[in-house]
Formats: structure tokens, sequence, C-alpha cells
């Protein structure tokens, strides 16, 4: 039996998606059940579990060898994550595969509390006596839909982030076929994945949305203290901006554009395209 904790959010629909199409035996672990099966359906075996609460941990992993484990980006996110790894060696769990962050992000000095996060509940995983699999996948093309609102009001695309940098994007049904195959074959022990797919600029983006909608959308880029202000201005928390700005700071050095074959190797077949992506999402971007 598989444990899945973090089902429901965008990569975690998709490993849902993925290890139900293996038709292997997994639950996830929610907080709100009524709200899990509006996103991932009545089909899924659905326990309590709250990363907040360990003993809700430990009681829904009763009976799972292996877990799936991914958690919203939190000032907590060691604490809660440690502790989930503490509860489900508690519970019998002797396998984890933990999604991470990307390769210049899960790092030991990383600008973000997030990225160094990730790093620490890393080093507690390997040091837990379980075995285990990182991921670390790359930048989401998901992300890209938080332009949607500009493209319909305004007919362009503002970020601040080069244009030309080479960004290796990966769609999350990738992340998650690539988990849901870790998950259920042997070999991946103790291995970490940095998962990459094709190498794209923003330019590149512009340019496939303008030929899917038939006019023309430009990219533009923005200075990044303009993106923090705007950031300030919406009242985000100063967590989730030094996180947002140390992204785009890694992102513009140019080290987030490296590409390898991983997730075909992994997953069995190619990574999406953007190319892919647009298309399947287009109407998101129209009025």
């Amino acid at each position: 039996m598989i444990g899945v904790i973090g089902g429901t959010g965008n990569t975690g629909r998709a490993v849902v998606k993925a290890l139900e199409k293996k038709s292997v035996e997994f639950r996830c672990l929610v907080r709100d059940s009524e709200v899990a099966k509006q996103k991932i359906g009545e089909t899924v075996e659905l326990v309590h579990g709250d990363v907040s609460d360990h003993s809700s941990i430990e009681r829904g992993l009763q009976g799972c060898e292996k877990l799936f484990l991914l958690t919203g980006h939190s000032p907590a996110l060691a604490e809660q994550e440690i502790g989930t790894i503490k509860a489900a060696k508690r519970a019998g769990v002797n396998y984890i595969v933990k999604l991470s962050g990307g390769d210049a992000v899960a790092t030991e000095d990383c600008p973000s509390l997030i990225g160094r996060s990730h790093w620490q509940i890393e080093q507690a995983l390997k040091e837990s006596g379980l075995d285990w699999t990182i991921l670390r996948p790359g930048f989401f093309m998901q992300n890209l839909i938080n332009t949607a609102g500009m493209v319909k009001g305004q007919s362009k695309v503002m970020m601040p982030l080069s244009s030309t940098v080479n960004i290796a994007m990966i769609d999350v049904n990738d992340t998650g076929d690539v988990a849901a195959e870790v998950l259920t074959t042997a070999g991946h022990e103790n291995m970490t994945y940095f998962l990459s797919g094709h190498a794209y600029t923003l330019e590149d983006f512009s340019s496939i949305l303008s030929k899917e909608l038939g006019n023309d959308i430009p990219y533009l880029e923005i200075p990044l203290d303009a993106a923090v202000k705007a950031m300030k201005e919406r009242d985000m928390p100063d967590w989730l901006i030094d996180h947002q700005s140390a992204l785009m700071s890694i992102v513009n050095s140019g080290v987030a554009g490296a590409t390898n074959d991983n997730i075909a190797k992994l997953s069995g077949h190619a990574p999406r395209t953007l190319e892919q992506f647009v298309s399947s999402h287009i109407d998101l971007f129209k009025n």
C-alpha cells in the first residue's frame, strides 16, 4: 500500500492520476475529505491526515509500506515534513519518495527559507534509516498559468525574468508519471533525480501563445523591484516574497536552464513540450 500526502495540489493530482493508471493500491491522507473528493474524485481512498498533527499522519499511514511526500509552501515546511518522516517510520513505512525543490533551490544556503527547508528535510530523510528517493523538479509550466489574467486583460506577458535566458520547463504531469514509476518499481532507492524538461525562453512562451491565440502577445521583462513592490501591495508574507525573489534570481542567473533525460528514462516517454502545454490550456488565456 502506498500513502500519498499532498494529493490534492497540482503535482499531487498528477501523481494520483498516474497511480490510478497503474491500478496499484494507494490512499491519500487529506485534511478535508469533502474538498479532496472535489479535487481528486470519489474513487480514491481518503483518510484523515494533517502534517501539522503528526499523530494523525501515523494513524493514516498504518498498513502503508511506501509514502509519496509533498506539502505546500509554509514557514513550517521543515518542521511539518521532518515530523511526517518520523511519523511514517513509526507507522511502518519503509520507503519515502519526497518531492523537493530544484537543484539550485534545495541548498543549505539558499536565500529562500523554502529552499533551505527542502535541504534540511532531505538531510533528515537520508538520516532516517528508511529507503528514500528525492525528486527535484525544474520550473513548472503550470506557473505560466499565472499570466492568464494579464494576457486576457492587457494582451501581454510581464514577468521579472530575462526574455532570453533558457529555463528548463517541466509539466506537472511528467512529475506525476515519474513519481508513480519510482513508487512502483525497484532500483530507485537512495537516489536523487533532477527532473528537467525541454529548455525554453519566455520569448518562446509568448511566441507559442501568440500563435495559438492568433494575435500578438509580446513578452515584457519588468524590474524585480517592481515585482516585489506589487507582491507587498498584495500583502504577501515576507517569507513568500523572499522565496519568489530567490527563484527569479536563480532563473535569471541561467542555472535553471540545464536539461537531462531523466523524465524519459524514468517515465518511459519524452517530456511534454511547451507547445503541448499551451495548446491544452489555451482556453485559460482566452476572454
